[in-house]
């Protein structure tokens, strides 16, 4: 299907001063000249958020085993120690709230454990003890502070898969009767899961999808399609979700489900940027964040659709960091992190998805997005007629019809152009046959 990117922005303020809307927030990990990569987040609200790092040195891949958390949005950093032996690597991070944290390693790669905090990262306690001995734990999830899930590679013929009821003090295994028997060479991937209520998704080496609809007790799974190995999946509800592959040699291929996850179709961006990664956006669904990268100048752009891929636009460009993870817990709160060196790469969103949340929660209203527009902008259809065949009307003041559009929208959302008009007031009107359903004013300011 051929798709239009729309690129703009939210806010006059931001379209004039050109101010990006992904703001760097130094990290200063304590060995100056090693690689740091903070991968994996877990948000627990706008000012709280935690990291798990990998760590790379001259000669390698290096241990890091500190807990990286905020408690005031980025401007200042705690670096927490976990007291793991060995050789760990960091695998997944779980916030409950900002008491109660698990984080996930391996050792060597093998002999998974999991390391949870009731105190906000003073001190820390390992939960596992003979569990993924000898095996690869790939993450961790928490449904609330007592129930959860551990997801590990075959271990002993099939998935090594764990729940606990008791905020992991004590684990039970899944038995290999409800969870599908792996393909040949097929391994989970390290905090490659998405969550939905009691609805849980991970994927495969392989481009397969596990899901379980009970918090992990028992298991399906679907074919997605063939993968170069460094898959995720993300899901916004219990129908839409993708998945993509964003491994070497990298690809704008990605597949996407609207029946939960049972059937995937192919989907790709329309420019030549390769995906990074891909975030829900929490409480919007059919709503993802793709944070796509330049394979020359390994520049990022943001991306956001609101409807499931039919609009997309433009949030940000030529951001200095490939896109190592990408997590956005609800329209306003949203992390970027990639690759760097002595001060990190790691971006805060600004929050200027609130006019578009606010829009698809007000689904009775006519909306249009960013108002004032410079450029191209959304309109979100009034939600009791969105499906219906309607004309979209632009008048100026003095009551002229200037543009004219014939809407049949599967979405609820249309655009506008602001380039070809004048800065000044006009009036958008949604009409249904000869009845005027809706009016709002539009601003145009170049």
């Amino acid at each position: 299907m051929k798709r239009k990117i729309l690129s703009f922005v939210f806010l006059l303020l931001v379209a004039l001063s050109g101010n990006s809307q992904f703001v760097l927030k130094p990290l200063n990990y304590q060995v100056s000249g090693d690689y740091y990569s903070p991968s994996y987040y877990s948000i627990v609200d706008e000012d709280q958020v935690w990291l798990g790092t990998k760590h790379y040195t001259s000669s390698g891949p290096g241990t890091y085993t500190f807990a990286v958390h905020t408690n005031d949005g980025g401007d200042t950093w705690i670096f927490d120690s976990i007291p793991v032996p060995g050789q760990p690597n960091i695998c997944n991070v779980s916030a409950v709230d900002a008491s109660n944290v698990f984080y996930v390693f391996v050792d060597d790669w093998s002999n998974g454990s999991v390391w949870k905090t009731t105190d906000g990262g003073a001190s820390w306690t390992q939960k596992t003890t003979n569990q993924f001995q000898g095996g690869f734990a790939d993450f961790y999830h928490a449904f609330n502070a007592s129930e959860g899930v551990a997801v590990g590679d075959p271990n002993g013929g099939y998935f090594e898969i764990y729940t606990t009821a008791d905020g992991g003090d004590s684990w039970e295994r899944v038995d290999s009767s409800e969870i599908p028997a792996p393909l040949p060479g097929e391994m989970g991937l390290t905090d490659g899961f998405s969550s939905f209520g009691d609805n849980i998704w991970f994927a495969s080496n392989i481009g397969r999808c596990f899901k379980s609809t009970d918090r992990g007790h028992q298991w399906t799974v679907s074919t997605v399609a063939e993968m170069y190995g460094q898959c995720d999946v993300a899901f916004s509800g219990l129908q839409y979700g993708v998945f993509f592959d964003y491994g070497p040699p990298g690809t704008k291929i990605f597949y996407k489900t609207a029946d939960g996850g049972t059937t995937w179709t192919a989907d790709s961006l329309s420019d030549k940027d390769m995906i990074g990664h891909m975030s829900s956006v929490g409480g919007f669904d059919g709503g993802f964040v793709i944070a796509a990268y330049s394979p020359t100048t390994y520049m990022t752009k943001v991306y956001f659709t609101p409807d499931f891929f039919s609009n997309i636009a433009v949030l940000d460009s030529n951001l200095r960091a490939v896109p190592m993870g990408l997590s956005f817990k609800d329209a306003t709160t949203g992390w970027l992190c990639g690759g760097g060196r002595d001060t990190n790469a790691i971006f805060k969103y600004t929050g200027m998805l609130t006019s578009i949340f606010n829009a698809a929660n007000a689904p009775g209203k006519l909306s249009i997005m960013p108002n004032p527009s410079s450029a191209d902008a959304l309109v979100k259809l009034p939600g009791s007629h969105d499906t219906k065949p309607l004309q979209l009307r632009v008048i100026d003041m003095s009551g002229k019809e200037l543009e004219k559009q014939h809407i049949v929208s599967s979405t609820g959302w249309t655009k506008l152009n602001a380039s070809g008009y004048m800065n000044g007031i006009y009036l958008v009107e949604i009409r249904s046959g000869d009845q005027c359903i809706a009016i709002e004013r539009w601003i145009v300011s170049h």
